[in-house]
């Protein structure tokens, strides 16, 4: 379900709202995108992370966002507001496909929250935004990360050997897809 704000889109599943993350988010974001555990399994978070980071962070979103090329979601639970995590939608040039990318906080694994937030950026994508394909991938070293893409309907495509560089090391790129039929089919 979408809701229109005068801001951006905010989504809706049964648990989440995905919604324009804000100044209030800053303490955490800076809280989960700054633990270890979160920030070393992908390559846009600094490690450390700090309070100027995310300020930064949530300037260049609205620059993206204003653009048209990026929107990005603060993952928040219903019962309990607050973000507990981020899912970002990121345009291609061709403007046809996307690339998504998502991270939560870890007292927030294995509650399914990853997954119902990515089901509902790929309907957003596909269904409202009438894109044709969508692409994720995650570091090997992020196994749980791939279980998302697979639950989120999302199809393995292949493995780059040292195609993600973070700091100075080259680790293992695995990359799955989506063509909207396919996740028409899915659906079904």
């Amino acid at each position: 379900m979408i809701l229109e704000t005068k801001r951006s889109a905010v989504l809706e599943t049964a648990r989440l709202l995905l919604r324009q993350p804000e100044p209030d988010d800053v303490e955490a974001i800076v809280r989960y995108a700054g633990d270890p555990r979160v920030a070393l399994k992908t390559t846009a978070i600094p490690y450390p992370y700090r309070v100027r980071d995310a300020l930064e962070w949530l300037d260049a979103i609205e620059i993206d966002r204003v653009g048209g090329a990026v929107e990005t979601f603060a993952i928040e639970r219903k019962t309990v507001p607050g973000l507990i995590g981020v899912i970002s939608l990121a345009l291609r040039q061709d403007r046809c496909s996307a690339e998504v990318g998502y991270w939560l906080g870890v007292p927030y694994w294995r509650c399914g929250y990853a997954t119902e937030s990515l089901r509902e950026v790929l309907r957003h994508a596909f269904v409202d935004r009438g894109l044709l394909y969508v692409t994720g991938w995650h570091m090997i070293e992020n196994p749980a990360s791939g279980k998302v893409m697979q639950k989120g309907r999302m199809i393995f495509e292949n493995i780059v050997a040292g195609g993600i560089k973070r700091g100075d090391e080259f680790h293992d790129r695995v990359n799955y897809g989506l063509f909207a039929d396919e996740w028409q089919n899915a659906i079904a």
